[in-house]
């Protein structure tokens, strides 16, 4: 028996757009629009007439989610938003608008909307993520931060003449050209796709990579070849469409369905002609460089190369790269709050304890599914509450030894320059870019880790959790436990050698998604204050440490010395002396051989 279809509600005042809409969800048969209204007082009558017709079924909710538009009254939508979040807290709304406010938008977010899409969004896209929200997750990942920028193609015309605007338009258009074959190409075997399987999110995950990965780079590539074109309408062909910072793709990691590896790539531009502050790499384009190179890393086998164990790595691949995508998901929703939430820098670093843990939660129910049970004693149990008992140990444990949150944050968000090896790194430069993608995905990786080390503590031996999560090769008892102590001698090693040694050598130890899977990087970052505050065997480490370096090379000297002196006395004395006595040894035979001889004859 298939599942009973999501029932939604949509109110806007625009009637063409309401027809349009309804007309446009009918062929998904998991989803049925069971009133299209214009008004607030009409979408309360049936609220309150479907919630008379459920209280006696299964389903308590009078619909699954309400579509909304904000209208020509704003204020009026928000106050029926938080009359409903009153009268009905379990009914998700999304607010499906062409208003693009943030104040308005930010208000709407606090009240409790749990989605925001912009009007104009694809169907192919939209669906999904009313499935999502109407299923208990949240949508804000619309960064406003883009909203009102300053196309590229404005800055390269204001520094190049007509002249060179007219070749650079006869030699990119016919490149342009094919790259919009190409995407028409892939879109269609796309579209393919989703007919055979008749609902998006059935496409295999490996399908899903190479699909969206060949668009991804695609409209990357006509992005990057259209700010070429001048910006004369005399130069550009009547039959290709103008690219605009409108259209420019953008990174979307909650519709894995859609388009949702979008990117945007930055325009390298000279620094002699144009400032570093008026720099095409803006906000947005950091982020979806940045988010876009990960998910492209998260395809390879991320097999863990360092030799050091990791929670993870119990984890069979599939299960792995799931839980990497949804940890990549919510930090893109966690920036974007930030974004919506006007963090100033400064307030930040206060926040990023809190901010991590928060983090680290949604992935936990992200990844476990918020009501996932397991039977013991024929009891069912719910295991996300118990997971997260171990919050504060958790964020002792790991949360908090993850380096340079706080850094990478300012850098996103407010494109603050990078210190790396003592040297001011702007945003958008190779150094910059570089570092910041290792702290990245040294967050991922690190938080990934968080995520499964409750469940090691509480249910590593249970049959459901093996079957479903861990690697065939350890799925016995014993292989279970000797990957725990493995992980156990790793935590104590760390905490008493190899943690006070990262801090006297003023470094940090990385995990980064590399071609042959998961490898570690060290890089400098001054620890002073952290040495300072050292005690007990850690510190008795650090004083071994140095009196190593005080006393080695000392050592290694009288040791050099001495063992000169040894090779002097063996070859030069000894050896001399051995050799005078084998030659007149050999001499004395010899003669004796021919005193012998002699005698004979």
């Amino acid at each position: 028996m298939s599942p009973s279809p999501l029932q939604l509600l949509i109110i806007d005042d625009d009637p063409i757009f309401r027809i349009g809409l309804r007309t446009a969800l009918e062929p998904f048969s998991d989803l049925e629009v069971i009133a299209d209204l214009e008004s607030q007082d009409a979408a309360l009558q049936v609220l309150v007439s479907r919630r008379q017709i459920t209280i006696n079924t299964t389903n308590q909710k009078p619909v699954d989610l309400m579509i909304l538009e904000f209208g020509l009254n704003p204020d009026s939508i928000l106050n029926f938003c938080q009359e409903l979040k009153k009268q009905y807290p379990e009914i998700p709304l999304i607010l499906l608008t062409a208003i693009q406010n943030k104040s308005l938008l930010l208000t709407a977010q606090k009240i409790g909307v749990e989605g925001y899409c912009p009007k104009g969004i694809p169907v192919i896209e939209l669906v999904p993520i009313i499935r999502r929200v109407a299923t208990g997750e949240r949508y804000w990942l619309e960064s406003l931060a883009s909203l009102n920028r300053e196309p590229v193609s404005e800055i390269l015309s204001q520094k190049t003449g007509l002249f060179f605007n007219k070749i650079r338009g006869f030699l990119v258009q016919p490149g342009l050209r094919q790259i919009e074959q190409a995407i028409a190409e892939v879109n269609q075997e796309i579209q393919q796709n989703l007919a055979e399987f008749n609902q998006p999110d059935k496409i295999t995950i490996i399908n899903q990579f190479i699909l969206t990965g060949k668009r991804r780079e695609l409209l990357v590539a006509r992005w990057l070849v259209s700010q070429l074109l001048p910006d004369s309408p005399a130069s550009t062909p009547e039959n290709y469409p103008t690219i605009s910072s409108d259209n420019v793709p953008v990174f979307n990691s909650s519709n894995p369905e859609a388009d949702n590896f979008n990117s945007q790539e930055a325009l390298v531009i000279n620094s002699n002609s144009i400032n570093v502050q008026n720099s095409a790499i803006i906000l947005s384009d950091l982020q979806s460089i940045l988010f876009d190179k990960t998910v492209i890393k998260l395809q390879s086998g991320l097999i863990n190369v360092t030799g050091i164990p990791l929670e993870i790595d119990i984890l069979r691949l599939s299960k792995k790269r799931e839980l990497l995508y949804i940890l990549l998901k919510q930090l893109e929703s966690l920036l974007d709050e930030l974004i919506l939430s006007d963090v100033q820098p400064e307030q930040l670093s206060e926040k990023v304890s809190d901010l991590v843990q928060d983090f680290w939660k949604s992935a936990i129910l992200d990844f476990f599914g918020k009501y996932y049970t397991l039977n013991a004693n024929n009891l069912d149990f719910e295991i996300v509450p118990i997971l997260l008992k171990d919050a504060n140990l958790i964020q002792r444990d790991i949360l908090s030894k993850i380096p340079l949150i706080s850094e990478l944050f300012e850098h996103l968000l407010f494109q603050t320059p990078l210190t790396i090896d003592n040297l001011s790194c702007p945003a958008g430069s190779l150094e910059a870019m570089q570092r910041s993608e290792a702290l990245l995905q040294n967050l991922l990786i690190q938080v990934a880790n968080a995520v499964i080390q409750p469940l090691l503590n509480y249910f590593s031996d249970y049959e459901e959790v093996k079957l479903k999560f861990y690697d065939r090769r350890l799925l016995s008892t014993r292989e279970i436990e000797k990957f725990r102590n493995n992980l156990s001698w790793r935590y104590r090693l760390s905490q008493y050698v190899a943690e006070p040694k990262a801090i006297f050598e003023s470094s940090y130890l990385l995990f980064i998604l590399g071609e042959r899977g998961i490898q570690k990087q060290v890089i400098y970052s001054p620890r002073r204050e952290e040495l300072e505050k050292l005690k007990g065997i850690p510190l008795a480490v650090t004083l071994l440490l140095e009196t190593r370096d005080a006393v080695a090379p000392r050592l290694r000297s009288a040791v050099a010395f001495l063992g000169s002196g040894i090779i002097y006395i063996l070859t030069n004395v000894v050896g001399r002396g051995l050799g005078l006595i084998g030659k007149g040894i050999l001499q004395g035979i010899g003669t004796s051989f021919q005193d012998n001889k002699m005698g004979k004859k």
